[in-house]
């Protein structure tokens, strides 16, 4: 696997130690998002380490546990383009995990979409292993046994910290004995025995793309919209009302498609809008955002990332965008509530993705609004409702194919705030 070059991988006799990032518990439906694989040789020392996000080509699932979002599996390969490589990693191997009946069961799914299954190989479990070495600690979760054993966990729920932290766990057990104990000895035996065949079909995967890969690639992105500001010519004009109307709706799932700046360009064309002009828009817009999140008295956490993200967007530096924020907090509670999120009691609307708040939490809060919260999306759908604006889940998917406004939770939230409840 050419990928693997210069990274200490070598040899077929070992450990194979494997995690995983899900988009659910169930390899009947889920799919994987992120692998790691981490190589220990026969005295539990790392010779090699794999990662790479995948797309799971459907909604990445509870992004408030693994840390993964849509935005990250951009460019990065399916599971079959990445498979004939995850099993060169394992052929010959103890596969090992914490909790491992869970990773193997996800891997013989994703092999069995690519037309082959697992082989049986010899499996150890960490959080097994643990009940033996790790007597009368609290929990068996990957991170207490890792507090129990002194061993550092980086960031959990990340693949590769996670497979690192689970080899660090091996070794040490292993140093309890300070020489192979007999049933490991057996399990590198029968690993070495196994026949791994036939294997996939060799996808055309070049390279891992990682979560740094992926921080690092938005850093570098100059967002549409503030590009687009740079192109505009020098000059003093007002804020616009219509440019801001157009901006309000064109930011509301905090994603800017191509049509979308086709439409934001044609309008600053057809205005004369200067850069200072659209640079005050959208700070205004920005101060708009900040009114919001303090309309019901407090900022969540959740709410002050949505900012961050829309100054992001708009070209506003974060502690800028900051100040905003600590300025809005006395200014709104004197103002009256505009009332105009363009929704009325009726309104169809559909949930999707992993939600800030519960979904049933959401969904009681829209019902007693008075919309109609519905499981499908139709040409009567009025909203679509999404964690993450680069979501390819099914729904998500079929509202852009309509051209169903779409907004994310935290704008619904808001909208939700100018509703007025309704009486039974």
């Amino acid at each position: 696997m050419a990928a693997l070059a210069g990274q200490g991988f070598g040899g077929v006799s070992g450990f194979a130690v494997v995690d995983l990032e899900t988009t659910g518990l169930y390899p009947s439906n889920d799919r994987v998002v992120e692998v790691a694989v981490v190589h220990l040789d026969e005295s539990a020392r790392v010779t090699g380490r794999f990662c790479t996000l995948v797309d799971p080509q459907r909604d990445v699932g509870p992004t408030r546990i693994h840390g993964v979002r849509a935005a990250d599996i951009a460019g990065a390969p399916v599971f079959a383009d990445v498979a004939a490589g995850v099993w060169d990693l394992l052929s010959g191997r103890v596969l090992v995990a914490h909790n491992a009946s869970f990773d193997v069961r996800f891997l013989d799914a994703e092999f069995a979409r690519c037309g082959v299954r697992l082989p049986p190989p010899p499996v150890m479990c960490t959080m097994a292993l643990a009940q033996h070495y790790l007597v009368g600690a609290p929990a068996r979760s990957l991170d207490a046994c890792c507090a129990a054993a002194g061993i550092a966990l980086g960031l959990h729920h990340s693949a590769l910290d996670d497979a690192v932290a689970a080899a660090g766990l091996l070794a040490w057990f292993w140093s309890v004995h300070q020489v192979l104990p007999e049933s490991w000895a057996a399990a590198l035996a029968a690993a070495a025995g196994t026949v791994w065949a036939p294997e996939p079909a060799r996808g055309g995967f070049r390279y891992p793309v990682t979560r740094v890969d992926q921080v690092l690639r938005r850093a570098a992105e100059c967002p549409p919209l503030v590009d687009l500001v740079g192109r505009l010519p020098r000059g003093r004009g007002a804020g616009l009302d219509s440019y801001l109307g157009v901006l309000d709706r064109v930011l509301e799932d905090r994603f800017v498609s191509d049509s979308e700046l086709d439409t934001v360009a044609g309008l600053a064309a057809e205005l004369g809008l200067t850069r200072e002009t659209a640079e005050h828009a959208h700070r205004e817009y920005l101060r708009q955002v900040c009114d919001a999140a303090w309309r019901d008295g407090e900022v969540t956490g959740a709410e002050r990332a949505d900012l961050l993200e829309v100054a992001r967007l708009v070209g506003v530096p974060a502690g800028e965008a900051l100040a905003l924020l600590d300025e809005a907090a006395g200014r709104v509670a004197s103002e009256p509530q505009s009332g105009s999120c363009g929704l009325v009691a009726g309104d169809r609307v559909v949930l999707t993705g992993d939600m800030c708040l519960p979904r049933s939490q959401i969904e009681a809060m829209a019902v007693a609004a008075g919309l109609r919260v519905t499981g499908s999306v139709s040409s009567k759908t009025a909203l679509v409702v999404t964690a993450d604006p680069y979501s390819q889940s099914g729904k998500a998917k079929q509202a852009r194919e309509l051209g169903t406004r779409m907004v994310t939770d935290q704008v619904f939230l808001h909208m939700l705030d100018e509703m007025q409840p309704v009486t039974a």
